[in-house]
């Protein structure tokens, strides 16, 4: 199963959380293609985590639900934004009024932003007590962000997104991605309430005609006067009129209805709705956003996880450290002509060809054998030619045997290993210079203490492409040795 639409980073994190939150609660899935799919990936863990996870979330509808969620969370954004547009222009219009009485300026300012200051204090301190945690929960950010989510996640009850919400808050656990992510959200929306109030102080100041005072029994007038002037100043270096001292003076006595008054009263009150109001909201709204970006982008699996540990030995086996199989070496398809003649050949030798550390060196293998396991041992030991695992190694051997060639050469391989393309290149060279050449498969043989071998068909297939028989392939360390030590045998009087 393969959905046509590709998962973005943050998405293919999330299926993977929500993967291992149901591995942990309802065991393993069968996941036998995934690991297949996955151990062709890149060789980082977490990334043959990610392709495991897309691989089973295809399967089990988790990958399209969260596609779908995510189409929700636009709609519901959109619908969301709409909304705060729509209440911005009513609330403007409930503090504006018909235009039949005259507009306290002072409650009108604090009807357009007193909510949004007071909301806006609470997320501030919030945010700083959030700074000295060493985690912030899936439910930082603002309440409307909040909103936002929950309404996301009430509209789908299917099985397959009932572990959405908690795999991601799992996700967002991590650092201060979802205090930035609700945190943009929220200011994003109380930015458009604004800009709706906005809207709505210039549609009515344009279609109606209002007078403007302000009130008070104990307070003198300079206090109005300094407050008009603190609050005018921004706006007034943005350009917006702000009343003088006598026009602020004249407004407590009557309504300003003089029309350079209340233009002046009218630019004050618009000017300080979108400078104190609108702008810092877009300004947070951007830098949360810029944040949440930015921790997306770090964001990264908990890989220290109990789900993923037990992952580890499966998607990076011991087998495959050395990387995935190579092309196909150049001499594949034919097995060399041994140049050596049989009045040429010397001694049997044993070499080893990058065997697990797991097992020694010269060969010491009694739990495979029955009987003699001590004489099995020493005739190995006698016919030991070194390891060839390093290049210089390599080399050496090739030119010891060009110099002395073996009458019979066997070669030990780690059949739990890949086989790839210089193993195989290099064996095609040593059959060279060889009369006769077999290869064993050193931990292939089963027991109670040796795990089974599970890349021997791969080495089967690849020493029959270089012209190897089946028989070539020794699997017993007995068969082993008595193939290796039969020229005895035959040269014996």
């Amino acid at each position: 199963m393969t959905d046509p639409i590709a998962l973005s980073p943050f998405e293919a994190r999330w299926l993977a959380e929500l993967v291992r939150r149901h591995e942990e609660r309802h065991g393993a899935l069968e996941d036998r293609s995934a690991l297949v799919a996955a151990r062709t990936a890149a060789p980082d863990f977490e990334t043959r985590v990610l392709r495991r996870a897309t691989e089973l979330g295809a399967r089990e509808g988790w990958r399209a639900a969260i596609l779908r969620w995510h189409g929700r969370a636009r709609l519901a954004l959109g619908g969301a934004a709409v909304l705060a547009l729509v209440l911005g222009f009513g609330a403007a219009a409930g503090v504006l009024g018909d235009g039949s009485r005259a507009v306290n300026v002072v409650w009108a300012l604090g009807g357009l932003l007193g909510v949004n200051l007071l909301s806006l204090l609470l997320w501030v301190l919030a945010t700083v007590l959030q700074a000295r945690r060493a985690r912030v929960g899936p439910h930082a950010g603002g309440a409307l962000g909040r909103l936002w989510l929950w309404l996301v996640s009430a509209f789908d009850r299917s099985p397959a997104a009932a572990d959405l919400p908690l795999a991601l808050g799992s996700l967002l656990g991590q650092g201060r991605v979802a205090s930035w992510g609700l945190g943009a959200v929220s200011h994003g929306l109380w930015a458009l309430a604004l800009l709706g109030a906005a809207l709505g102080v210039v549609t009515l100041l344009a279609t109606r005609l209002y007078g403007f005072v302000w009130e008070t029994t104990i307070l003198p007038a300079d206090v109005f006067v300094s407050l008009t002037e603190v609050l005018g100043r921004l706006p007034a270096a943005l350009g917006f009129p702000v009343p003088d001292a006598a026009t602020v003076a004249a407004s407590g006595d009557a309504p300003m209805l003089q029309e350079g008054g209340r233009r002046a009263w009218a630019g004050w009150l618009l000017g300080a709705l979108l400078v104190y109001g609108v702008l810092p909201r877009v300004l947070l709204a951007a830098a949360c956003a810029g944040l949440w970006l930015s921790t997306l982008r770090a964001l990264r699996l908990d890989l220290s996880r109990a789900g993923y540990a037990r992952l580890r030995p499966l998607l990076l086996p011991e087998s495959e450290r050395i990387g995935v199989r190579d092309p196909e070496h150049k001499r594949s398809g034919w097995l060399p002509r041994p140049a050596v003649t049989p009045e040429g050949a010397g001694a049997a030798a044993l070499v080893a060809l990058e065997l697990g550390a797991d097992l020694s060196w010269p060969p010491s293998v009694p739990e495979l054998v029955g009987a003699h396991p001590g004489a099995l041992n020493e005739d190995f030991v006698r016919c030991d030619a070194g390891r060839l695992d390093s290049g210089e190694q390599r080399r050496a051997a090739l030119q010891r045997f060009s110099a002395h060639p073996p009458r019979r050469l066997l070669i030990a391989v780690d059949p739990r290993r890949t086989p790839d393309r210089g193993n195989l290149g290099l064996i095609a060279e040593l059959v060279e210079h060889a009369l006769d050449t077999r290869v064993w498969a050193l931990a292939a043989a089963p027991g109670p203490e040796q795990p089974a071998a599970s890349r021997l068909p791969q080495w089967r297939e690849g020493l029959a492409r270089l012209g190897f028989a089946p028989e070539a392939l020794l699997l017993d360390a007995s068969a082993a040795r008595d193939w290796l030590l039969a020229q005895d045998a035959e040269h014996r009087p």
